[in-house]
């Protein structure tokens, strides 16, 4: 995508894949359009239709009242009537409310995607195409050459380094596990101008949320030291006594 100047807190400003359908559930999403504009725009994720908000991770309300910059009781009255017109799905945690957007379709919308109840048909080969020797060794479909082996490694290399999360947290990607590494990743993009110490702690509450029972030591480590820094106190998790109710 070519640059356009937009901007949406620190960081460029991204378009929101929307159906002009939306325009004839007016009168049931009503003022609550603004929260699930918000919802789709933090999917990460899609599973079997279900759009992920922050790929599952735990959502704590002052998040969207700070992003949308609006009062705390009409976000929660709002996310409490998407929840019962069926728009969203809600589960509490004690980190924060897990949001799931029901019949997403957010990927893929901008490109035509290829019919999956279709059976595709033989592409015969160009005629031009000059016939293997026959004397050509066939390399089985498994082999992995010491080449694309260490191409492979690159790759993966370049890509770790080209994300900036390695940068901004200090963090050294390797010191993390493969499935932490790719949390992080991902939530980087819906940072949306939140603290680094906000967003660590972010990515270890989804850790916890996935069921991991310990935290990789040079990101704990890490975040302990901007606390410390900003002079913070330990973060609590946000309880309410009824999810999404006054």
């Amino acid at each position: 995508m070519a640059p356009h100047g937009r901007k949406y807190g620190e960081k460029e400003s991204r378009p929101i894949p929307l159906w002009n359908g939306v325009f004839e559930h007016h009168d049931r999403i009503g003022d609550a359009l603004w929260e699930f504009l918000w919802c789709i725009d933090a999917i990460t994720k899609e599973k079997d239709g279900i759009g992920l908000v922050l790929g599952g991770a735990p959502v704590k309300l002052k998040r969207i009242v700070a992003d949308l910059k609006a009062d705390k009781e009409t976000v929660r009255r709002h996310l409490k009537n998407l929840a019962e017109e069926h728009y969203i799905r809600v589960r509490r945690t004690p980190y924060g409310q897990v949001i799931e957007v029901l019949n997403s379709k957010k990927f893929g919308i901008w490109r035509k995607e290829k019919p999956q109840n279709t059976v595709s048909q033989p592409i015969e080969k160009p005629i031009h195409e000059p016939e293997k020797p026959i004397h050509e060794p066939e390399k089985p479909q498994n082999a992995v050459s010491k080449e694309d082996s260490a191409g492979t490694q690159q790759k993966d290399s370049a890509v770790r380094a080209a994300c900036p999360v390695w940068r901004e947290t200090g963090v050294t990607a390797d010191s993390v596990p493969g499935p932490f590494r790719k949390l992080a990743e991902e939530f980087w993009p819906t940072r949306n101008g939140s603290s680094l110490f906000d967003f660590m702690g972010l990515v270890l509450d989804a850790w916890q949320a996935l069921g991991s029972k310990s935290y990789p030591r040079s990101w704990v480590k890490r975040k302990a030291g901007l606390g410390h820094s900003a002079a913070k106190g330990p973060e609590r998790p946000e309880l309410e006594a009824i999810p999404w109710q006054k």
